[in-house]
């Protein structure tokens, strides 16, 4: 039986129950907020997450999508996809290779971003780009102290927010035997703050793409 430990509350029937023991905890909570000066949007909205869509919709009315509209991250393209056409997925890691994409489209352009509280650039980058950014929810660290971590052949990471809860309360060893996996490119360059060890991560960054990368690498194993 393969232990696998996954760092965000997510389904995982993915996984056989006759190889795969999978434990769940959130490392992090999310709160949307609410814009007490609501913009006058343009024509051009940018999310780069789920919560960002989650927290749009909190305060806008779904008439408000009459926009062109850039998506990062396969699950918020598709579910943005049903309805409404101009939709444009951008598959790129790093946010500042995503702005440069949307720049390359549209560069006299003004955007407006909904995002989280939680991000790497300072708010002149976004100025100099004519972006707004406005923050739609809230991310918190609700770390938590994991007993036994050295009994997971897995770990699975999902964003730099989630590893910093983690870490914040356990520590691995850098010469364990449990491998690590991230869900892209940000989230492994994180951890490696925190660890030099071999971090595996998808060609793509999804959920699936990462499930399909552990199920394989057992499998392998096995």
């Amino acid at each position: 039986m393969i232990n696998i430990l996954m760092t965000k509350s997510v389904d995982f029937s993915i996984f056989s129950k006759e190889y795969f023991f999978i434990k769940s905890h959130d490392f992090l909570s999310i709160k949307y907020s609410k814009l007490y000066k609501k913009p006058i949007l343009n024509n051009q909205l940018i999310f780069t997450s789920y919560n960002g869509v989650k927290g749009f919709l909190y305060n806008f009315e779904y008439s408000s999508f009459q926009k062109k509209i850039y998506v990062v991250g396969e699950k918020t393209f598709f579910f943005l996809k049903k309805h409404f056409p101009y939709c444009f997925l951008l598959k790129k890691n790093y946010l500042q290779d995503i702005i440069e994409e949307i720049m390359k489209i549209r560069s006299n352009q003004y955007y407006d971003w909904f995002c989280g509280n939680k991000n790497i650039l300072d708010i002149n980058f976004f100025k100099k780009k004519n972006i707004n950014r406005y923050e739609v929810y809230q991310t918190f660290l609700t770390p938590r102290k994991i007993k036994n971590l050295s009994d997971y052949h897995g770990i699975i990471f999902f964003s730099p927010s989630g590893v910093q809860s983690f870490f914040s309360k356990n520590k691995i060893q850098h010469n364990t035997k449990t491998e690590i996996f991230a869900i892209g490119k940000t989230t492994a360059k994180f951890i490696s703050n925190f660890l030099d060890k071999k971090i595996w991560i998808p060609k793509k960054p999804s959920l699936k793409e990462v499930f399909f990368l552990v199920k394989n690498f057992y499998n392998g194993h096995m």
